[in-house]
Order: C-alpha cells, then sequence, then structure tokens
C-alpha cells in the first residue's frame, strides 16, 4: 500500500513538547519554499539570492524556526546538544568573532548567514525529525522541484544556447558547476528510496533521468566525478555481493558518456585548480590561526575565463583556512568527519544512504568548487547543511526510526 503522512501530531524527532502540526508543516513548505527558490526565482549579482528570494524564505522558514526558538527554548537547547551540534556552535561562534578583524563590507550580512543557517538546520529537524514518510516525502518533493527546473533549463538551453555551450540553471543557479551540484544532489535524494507502486518507480527513475541528463548538459567535471564515486559506494554497502558486476556497469556507462564529451572536458584543462590552491596556501600562511576573518575580501593573482582575478579559492577547505584559519579548519574537520561516521553508522536505513551519499558527493565536489562554507541559499546548502540537518534526526545505532520504514 502507498504510504501516507502519520496523523500523530507528535514530534517524535525529541522528547519533551510537541510541535503543532500548523508549525511543522509551515516549516515543511519553508523548506521545499527554498528549494524552489534556489531552482526559479531570480537571483542577484554573483548568484546571490534576490529580494523575492529572501521574502520568501523569511516568511515560511527563518521566522517560524526563530519564534519557536524563543516561545520552546527548550526545543532549541535539545537541538543545541545534538551530536555534531556543540562543535559545530563552537565553530559558528568562531566565525562569528572572526568578524571583529575581518574586513568583510557588510560585516551584518555575514551575521545573518550564520543565523539562517542555524535556523535552515533547527526547522529541518523540527519540520521532519525521525519520521521517515515526511524526511522522504520532502526528499521526493524536493527532487521534483530540481527535474522541474531540470526539464525547464534544457528547454531554455534549445532555444538560446550559452556562449560556452553548457547547460545553467536559473537564479542562484546560473552557472554550470552550480546547477550540476544540485542535479546530483536530487539524484542522490531519490536513489535509496523505494516505491510500493509502479507509477511512483516510473516517476523516479524518470525524474532521476532527467536530472541526469541535465547534469551531462552542465559538462561540470566535479560534479560527475563525485556522483560516479558516491553511487558506487551506495551500490556496495547496499549489494556487496554484486559490487564488481555494479561497478563495471559504473564504469561503462561513465565511458559511454565520457568519451563523446572528452573533447569538452578535456579542453578546459585543469581550470586553473593548482594555482588557485598555490595562492591560497601563501595567503593562508600569512595569518594560519586567526585568518582573514569571516566574509573576507580578498583577490588570487589568478585570472580566470572572465578576465579578472578570482575572489576565492574553490576549495572548501583552503577557503576556510584563509578565512577562518586552523581552527576554523579543525572544527569543520571534525564536524565533517563526524557526519560521514553517523552516516556511516546508520547505512542500513535509507535516510542513512542519503546522508551518506550526500557526504561522499560534497566531500569531493567541494575539493574543487562550492568553497563557501557560511553562505546565503545555494547549492551548496544542499550538499552541505541539508544531510547535517537529516544527520540530526538519525537514531542512534541500534534503534530504529520512527514511522513506516
Amino acid at each position: 500500500p502507498d504510504l501516507k503522512p502519520p496523523r500523530s501530531t507528535i514530534d517524535l524527532s525529541s522528547p519533551g513538547e510537541p510541535t503543532a502540526p500548523r508549525w511543522r508543516n509551515l516549516l515543511f513548505v519553508g523548506l521545499l519554499a527554498v528549494i524552489a527558490g534556489m531552482s526559479f526565482l531570480p537571483a542577484g549579482p554573483s548568484f546571490n539570492p534576490g529580494k523575492p528570494f529572501q521574502y520568501l524564505a523569511a516568511l515560511t522558514l527563518y521566522l517560524p524556526a526563530l519564534i519557536i526558538a524563543i516561545a520552546r527554548p527548550g526545543r532549541f537547547l535539545d537541538f543545541a546538544r545534538r551530536p555534531l551540534m556543540p562543535v559545530l556552535l563552537l565553530l559558528f561562534a568562531w566565525a562569528l568573532l572572526s568578524l571583529s578583524w575581518s574586513n568583510a563590507k557588510r560585516p551584518h550580512d555575514e551575521f545573518l548567514r550564520l543565523l539562517t543557517v542555524g535556523l535552515f538546520l533547527f526547522g529541518c529537524t523540527l519540520a521532519v525529525g525521525r519520521d521517515v514518510v515526511r524526511q522522504r516525502a520532502l526528499l521526493a518533493s524536493g527532487a521534483g522541484i530540481l527535474a522541474v527546473s531540470a526539464v525547464a533549463a534544457m528547454v531554455h538551453f534549445a532555444i538560446r544556447p550559452t556562449v560556452d555551450n553548457r547547460l545553467v540553471g536559473f537564479g542562484v543557479m546560473a552557472n554550470a558547476n552550480l546547477f550540476g551540484a544540485a542535479m546530483a544532489a536530487g539524484i542522490l535524494w531519490l536513489w535509496p528510496w523505494r516505491w510500493e507502486t509502479r507509477n511512483r518507480r516510473l516517476l523516479k527513475w524518470l525524474a532521476m533521468g532527467v536530472m541526469a541528463t541535465a547534469l551531462m548538459l552542465t559538462f561540470s567535471r566535479s560534479a560527475m566525478l563525485a556522483l560516479a564515486f558516491s553511487l558506487f559506494v551506495l551500490l556496495v554497502v547496499r549489494h556487496r555481493d554484486r559490487a564488481l558486476q555494479r561497478l563495471l556497469l559504473l564504469i561503462a556507462v561513465g565511458l559511454g558518456i565520457a568519451i563523446p564529451a572528452y573533447p569538452e572536458l578535456a579542453e578546459r584543462g585543469l581550470s586553473l585548480r593548482p594555482q588557485l590552491f598555490a595562492h591560497a596556501m601563501e595567503l593562508f600562511q600569512q595569518h594560519p590561526w586567526l585568518g582573514l576573518g569571516l566574509g573576507a575580501d580578498f583577490t588570487l593573482p589568478v585570472i580566470g575565463g572572465n578576465g579578472q582575478y578570482q575572489v576565492h579559492t574553490h576549495n572548501l577547505f583552503t577557503q576556510l583556512a584563509v578565512e577562518l584559519g586552523i581552527p576554523g579548519v579543525l572544527l569543520w574537520s571534525a564536524v565533517w568527519l563526524g557526519l560521514g561516521w553517523r552516516a556511516w553508522q546508520r547505512r542500513d536505513i535509507a535516510t542513512g544512504r542519503v546522508v551518506l551519499g550526500l557526504w561522499l558527493f560534497a566531500t569531493v565536489m567541494v575539493q574543487f568548487d562550492l568553497p563557501h562554507l557560511i553562505d546565503s541559499p545555494r547549492p551548496g546548502w544542499l550538499i552541505l547543511w541539508l544531510p547535517l540537518a537529516l544527520s540530526l534526526s538519525l537514531p542512534s545505532s541500534g534503534s530504529k526510526p520512527s514511522g513506516p520504514a
């Protein structure tokens, strides 16, 4: 039989007073609004969220989460005590302190980014909790939104191709690498789930096929490599007895994609990544302990395809090193490794495999793109903050999640 959301009003994500259903539903809608806003609403300069996107996210997600945190401080304290959160909050505190020596042009914007990331994590734990049905509904609906945006982008691309002949999305995803990361995230949201009816299974594979096609048309090498690696690991942990056959199948599919696209993929070489890494390390060595501060304005003497110097390192860990120094890198590494370990421990359940897949994908992807950890809502949220939010509601090893499996 088809799974239907339970009618219980109790938030099973934590003990204590339940969250009212209307608030949970509003936060659920807010999470989908953030994904839809990324996919379709216009963006400002440098792919920053535009005003409509900001207002939509504030009204449906940030404000409700903030109201609950103020009205029910016990719920926020429970959230702050969950695994990984104490270390993450320490990282946030260090980032906030670094604003005192940062040359950021708008320090209050950096503070708001920190706040919105925290409210996103808190709102997600309240919206879905440990309810597997709600978790799957959120991920499937979000993937559906991304699939629709993929179709729209491909139609737009067919009518008006880009200068470099690479598919891009809309708004904050109007960049080939960002759009490719979002498409891969949508595939990983759907991959581990099994649907009971034939029509829903067909929709799942249709959506994944559409997003995979869009990903290939972006020619985003980092996203393709990261997705292939993630899917292989997920296949191995799920079907160890057939790991070799699955590996050969993935290699065959990968070669079938890579060989026709090789001229385009090879033309860009290493895309200046070694030079960016070298200059980032030079900048880091100038301020190894404090860093330049959150949101610091700096340039690297590497001229990109737009004829201008690069303003970020194209690598999450070197960007953290430059901005937040050694303490920032150590704190985030502790959070990220802890997230991977929690996902590995719960790889026996679908949500655990979603988190594991996103963790594997992001671990590879951020070595080349998506360098900003604390940022406005962009595709990086879908592969960094969303899996962390889902992991906060993963049951401890040996226990079972609530709701139908």
